[in-house]
C-alpha cells in the first residue's frame, strides 16, 4: 500500500477559494533532460565524446505537458499526482507553478524518484526517450481519491497515460463513476501512450470517459484496425457517448462525436523538435471545447497549436496565447 504522503495543504479549500478550473490535469509528472541534437543513428564510439548544442532541465508527461499547454493559452488549470522528495520534482513544481498552474494536489512520496526521462531529439526533430518511472507506479486509487477534492472543481479533468498506470487502470471504472457522481458536470478525457495497455483494460474505462484521443498507431494497436472511421467504430462499442478523436500526426486528425465526423487536417511546418506536441494538440482541443468551439474548428486550433509547439525546443516553448493562435488558424 502507498505510504501516506506527508501532511501538504488541502486541496479543497485551495478550488473552494479559487472556484472552478478549466482543467485539471491527473497522471504522469516527469522531470525532462533534452539533449539535442542528438545522432542515434551515428554514435561516437565506446568511450567516446560527441558535442551537442544543449542539455536542457525542463518538465514532461501529460501533467505538465497538457497542463502547461492550456496554461499558456490562458485556461486556469491544475496538476494532480505524485513527485519525490528529490530536487527533480523541485524543479517541475517551481516549474509549473511559473507557468500558472495550480499544484496543491500534486503530493510528494518519499519512497521513490521523481519520474524523469532523457529525451534524445535527433536532428530532423524526432525523439527517442530513455525514462525511469520513478512514482509513477505508486499512482493508485488511494491517490486519485485524494485529488478528488480538487478534481470535482473543473470543466474538464483529463488522465494520462493509458498504458502507463500500472497502479491505477484497473480501478479507473470505479473512480471515474465516484467522480461523476460527486460531479456529473465535470468531462473526463483519456489519452494513451505506444505501446498502449491491453485493450480489455480499456474497455470498461471507455463509458466513463467523454474525450478519448488516442495516436493513430495506439488506436491501430487496440483495435487492430488501420483506417480512422473502423477504429471509432471499435470504440464505439465501449463509449456509445462522447468525443473520440484519433490523432493522425501531419495527416492532422479525425473526429467523432457520435453524431457526425471530421477530418481536419494539420498545419504544415518544419519541425524543429516534436516534443510535446500530441500533449499540446490535446491541451489546446480541451481550451477550444471549453470556450464553446464547434468541432471543426475546435480541431483546427488544436492543428494549429501543435504545429507551434514543433517550432521550439521543448515541450511547450513554441506554444503562444490563445487569441494569436486562434488569428493564425
Amino acid at each position: 500500500m502507498l505510504p501516506k504522503p506527508p501532511a501538504q495543504p488541502d486541496p479543497e479549500s485551495r478550488a473552494a477559494r479559487s472556484g472552478q478550473f478549466d482543467a485539471a490535469i491527473f497522471g504522469l509528472i516527469v522531470a525532462d533532460l533534452i539533449a539535442s541534437p542528438f545522432n542515434l543513428r551515428n554514435p561516437p564510439p565506446p568511450g567516446g565524446l560527441s558535442l551537442i548544442d544543449s542539455i536542457t532541465l525542463t518538465t514532461g508527461g501529460n501533467v505538465c505537458n497538457v497542463g502547461v499547454a492550456m496554461a499558456k493559452l490562458g485556461m486556469r488549470v491544475a496538476a494532480a499526482g505524485l513527485i519525490g522528495q528529490d530536487i527533480l520534482g523541485s524543479a517541475v513544481r517551481e516549474k509549473l507553478e511559473k507557468e500558472g498552474v495550480d499544484t496543491t494536489a500534486i503530493f510528494e512520496e518519499p519512497s521513490a524518484q521523481t519520474s524523469a526521462s532523457i529525451v534524445a531529439v535527433e536532428p530532423s526533430g524526432e525523439r527517442v526517450f530513455y525514462h525511469t518511472p520513478g512514482v509513477t507506479p505508486l499512482l493508485n486509487a488511494e491517490v486519485f481519491r485524494k485529488c478528488i477534492p480538487m478534481l470535482q472543481w473543473c470543466s474538464f479533468v483529463q488522465i494520462g497515460y493509458f498504458g502507463l498506470l500500472p497502479g491505477l487502470t484497473a480501478d479507473l471504472p470505479e473512480l471515474l463513476a465516484e467522480l461523476k457522481a460527486i460531479s456529473p458536470r465535470t468531462r473526463v478525457a483519456l489519452d494513451t501512450v505506444y505501446p498502449p495497455g491491453n485493450p480489455k483494460l480499456l474497455w470498461p474505462i471507455l463509458p466513463q470517459v467523454d474525450l478519448f484521443a488516442p495516436s493513430r498507431k495506439e488506436a491501430a494497436e487496440l483495435t487492430g484496425e488501420t483506417e480512422p472511421a473502423k477504429m471509432v467504430a471499435v470504440f464505439r462499442k465501449h463509449m456509445p457517448h462522447g468525443l473520440i478523436a484519433i490523432k493522425l500526426d501531419s495527416d492532422g486528425c479525425y473526429l467523432d462525436d457520435g453524431q457526425s465526423t471530421a477530418l481536419v487536417p494539420a498545419c504544415k511546418v518544419t519541425a524543429i523538435d516534436t516534443t510535446g506536441a500530441g500533449d499540446t494538440w490535446f491541451g489546446a482541443l480541451m481550451t477550444a471545447l471549453a470556450k464553446g468551439m464547434p468541432l471543426i474548428p475546435a480541431a483546427r486550433f488544436a492543428n494549429r497549436a501543435a504545429a507551434d509547439c514543433c517550432m521550439a525546443l521543448g515541450a511547450s516553448t513554441g506554444i503562444r496565447p490563445f487569441e494569436e493562435t486562434l488569428s493564425r488558424m
